[in-house]
């Protein structure tokens, strides 16, 4: 996918009425001159959920999300900000220009789907109602599968003929060109000729989010190599980013927390049609972190359910390349479960579905277990752990587990567990572990270092984002939060860093001010939000800000007192006694300033009192 250009992303906002936007599936009520309903995100019966049709702009004072239109649709249908984009685009009629990425308009893209779907369709009418043999061994194969015509109605599947150009010359007739079937990889050239991508296979359309055929899967029917043949990649269809079924399983997702991940067409097909509708499968490729983090869009634990035969241990053992940061308590509301289940037996998901049922498969999906102890177990398991020189490989292959995950709970837990395991202390095996995780190749990030524990906000940060907020609402004041950036008053690095935003946002207010915020940091702008919706008269702002200034700098001068009596401590007055005088007369200035930035404000709060 390209970049949307700034322009179609300003003329997609403006045609988007977010009162109108949100109505379709939350009742609003008008109370004064906000719109207030029931949060659409967390289950709640006193609203608490404020729109400000002013500024365009939402935000839910129970569960602390908000934002503009686009984070709406973001947060109620589980996309990236581009995806909304286009989402409000078809939903306002607009063509919107794509720049970058594989150059491909968006009008082109849409002729490859409809190019796709039309495939889709044409294979689907082959199968359900075609005579010979081909179409007749499909229906039979499916049917042996548990498969039969209303399955394959439900799941839009298809017959790819044997003729070498028969989709092509259908294709063609329908008043598709030559380019659009060859980039969307349902003809290959040959020559001056096209001939068909797939023929005399069971196909498997695949679906984008939005339920479009995007690509496709065959199944060679009877003999023939290779037995699955997926589409190739083209301007609209990834196979690191895409899931076969999610667009059916998303909300199913959503709703039950869980995602579970099988290997198969057939698997995905036989769960959902057995009552298990929350599986999806790759697609030719093994699980990327775009799937782990597309998946976590959607829910909060993800399954790894794989076959019970060896090369299904193998591919579990394979998805622990995946462990990073965000399986730990400490990743907070951007935590993702990993866990994986082998399927005792030997069977893969949709053999034991027809056996044994689908309570079977829940038992399976509920007994899953972590995949951090499933790769730890596996790699202790591989050592003879009655030698000692089985224990120290032992050792290091299991620490090694741990490195993505260093600096964490996670880490603790599971440090304690080895030590167990191998009848060791706590602090070799915490030794062992690495400092970084290994990378997968040259652009596979770091793991992220360990947060500072969860605590309740001090004065200092309080007034900090009480700073920030006025400086939000109030243009006029910016220039003094400005000198108060430069003097480095402002201690938080994250209020800083919004402040720092908002100062260099110009005279910018609302709904612009949060667009600005956004493009740098859209968790901040949620912050914002709230501020903005929620903000009342600035008549009394310059004064408060002024307060709330005085209190920074005050703050600010506590922690420079503090730094220097360190250092102080640190000397010796006999032998440093120059370098001990001066930092002792450094000390007793600021405690001066301080004391003159107190005085002021005493001398206000005695005149109020009398």
């Amino acid at each position: 996918m390209g970049r949307i250009a700034d322009e179609d992303v300003a003329r997609v906002r403006d045609a988007t009425d977010l009162i109108s936007l949100v109505s379709e599936t939350v009742v609003l009520k008008k109370k004064g001159r906000l719109f207030w309903g029931n949060c659409p995100f967390h289950g709640e019966k006193t609203p608490s959920f404020k729109i400000d049709p002013t500024t365009q702009l939402w935000h839910c004072f129970g569960c602390g999300r908000g934002g503009d239109a686009f984070g709406f649709v973001m947060e109620a249908e589980h996309l990236e900000f581009p995806d909304a984009v286009r989402r409000l685009a078809e939903r306002a009629h607009i063509d919107i220009v794509e720049v970058g990425g594989t150059g491909i308009p968006a009008g082109r893209k849409e002729r490859l789907i409809a190019a796709c779907t039309e495939a889709a369709a044409f294979f689907h009418k082959l199968l359900t109602s075609g005579t010979g043999t081909g179409p007749t061994q499909a229906r039979e194969y499916l049917a042996g599968r548990g498969f039969g015509i209303d399955v394959a109605k439900r799941w839009k599947l298809g017959y790819a003929p044997q003729g070498r150009d028969t989709l092509v010359r259908h294709l063609l007739g329908a008043g598709f060109t030559r380019d659009e079937l060859v980039d969307a990889n349902l003809a290959l050239a040959d020559g001056p000729a096209l001939k068909d991508r797939f023929f005399n296979r069971i196909m498997f359309p695949i679906d984008d989010l939005h339920g479009r055929t995007i690509a496709f899967g065959g199944r060679v029917v009877g003999a023939g190599e290779p037995k699955y043949l997926n589409s190739q990649e083209t301007p609209i269809f990834q196979k690191s980013g895409t899931l076969y079924a999610l667009d059916r399983s998303r909300n199913e997702i959503v709703s039950h927390g869980t995602a579970v991940v099988v290997e198969g067409y057939t698997d995905v097909i036989a769960l959902h049609e057995a009552g298990v509708p929350i599986a999806v499968a790759t697609l030719g490729t093994a699980l990327t972190e775009r799937h782990v983090k597309l998946l976590g869009r959607f829910g909060t634990r993800v399954v790894y359910l794989f076959d019970g035969d060896e090369a299904g241990r193998r591919a579990a053992l394979r998805a622990a390349e995946f462990l990073d940061w965000s399986i730990t308590p400490e990743a907070g509301s951007s935590r993702v479960d990993l866990d994986v289940a082998i399927i005792p037996g030997g069977k893969d998901p949709a053999d034991l579905v027809a056996s044994e049922g689908a309570d079977a498969v829940r038992t399976v999906i509920e007994e899953a277990q972590p995949l951090l102890r499933f790769a730890i177990d596996r790699r202790l398991e591989s050592h003879d752990l009655s030698r000692p020189e089985g224990r120290a490989a032992a050792l290091a292959e299991a620490a090694a587990v741990l490195a993505p995950v260093r600096g964490s709970l996670l880490e603790q837990d599971y440090v304690m567990y080895i030590a167990g395991r191998l009848g060791t202390d706590y602090t070799t095996v915490e030794r062992a572990v690495p400092q970084q995780r290994r990378q997968r190749g040259p652009e596979a990030p770091q793991a992220a270092p360990a947060p500072a524990p969860v605590r309740l906000a001090s004065a200092e940060e309080k007034a900090e984002r009480e700073l920030v907020r006025l400086a939000a609402l109030a243009p006029a004041v910016r220039a003094e939060a400005r000198e108060l950036l430069s003097e480095g008053a402002v201690g938080g690095e994250r209020a800083r860093r919004l402040l720092e935003v908002i100062c260099g946002a110009g005279d910018a207010v609302g709904d612009e001010l949060y667009a600005i915020v956004a493009e740098a940091d859209r968790e901040a702008a949620t912050v914002l939000t709230g501020w903005l919706v929620d903000a009342t008269g600035a008549d009394s702002i310059e004064y408060a800000f002024r307060e709330v200034a005085v209190r920074v700098k005050e703050f600010a001068l506590g922690r420079l007192i503090t730094q220097k009596k360190g250092e102080l401590q640190a000397l010796d007055p006999a032998t440093d006694a120059e370098s001990y005088d001066r930092l002792f007369g450094e000390i007793a200035e600021l405690q001066r300033q301080r004391a003159g930035i107190r005085a002021p404000r005493s001398a206000a709060t005695d005149v109020e009192a009398e």
